[in-house]
């Protein structure tokens, strides 16, 4: 079930990234009822999880001193290495998403992130897409449908 999410937004041009800004909302210490009806079976919180409230500012600190960590391992020159610990943490990967890109929308398996981080997605016809953007989803199994 979904906790967090992450969403980013980019404009770059062909050798640097002008700006990046990028969003992290997490379900702190919400409850069941405090969801849509239906999101219910999808969504929950860390205090769901744990069984306990969070402190929320405890929780931001920690996210903040860990992203500003991964920050300063990439300015000396360490992405791939970061890159490959977030990959290792992504339950996106070796899932089955859809991507939406503006108006297009593609779907397949998500394979691997690349070396700098676009994800590589395999299609139903077998091709390997970079997707460097887009809304990303994870599609539903024949298991998960109602």
């Amino acid at each position: 079930r979904k906790v967090a999410g992450v969403l980013t937004e980019m404009r770059a041009e062909p050798d640097r990234v002008s700006h990046a800004a990028i969003g992290i909302g997490i379900n702190v210490n919400l409850t069941s009822s405090d969801f849509p009806q239906e999101l219910r079976d999808h969504a929950t919180s860390l205090a769901m999880e744990a069984g306990r409230p969070v402190c929320r500012s405890s929780l931001a600190v920690s996210i903040l001193q860990a992203l500003e960590q991964d920050y300063r391992r990439i300015l000396s020159g360490r992405f791939e290495e970061v890159a490959r610990e977030w990959a290792d943490q992504c339950v996106t990967l070796g899932q089955q998403v859809r991507v939406r890109q503006w108006d297009v929308t593609v779907c397949g398996r998500a394979e691997s992130m690349d070396a700098e981080g676009a994800l590589m997605l395999r299609t139903a016809d077998g091709n390997l897409q970079r997707i460097t953007g887009g809304d990303v989803t994870l599609e539903k199994t024949p298991t998960q449908l109602p």
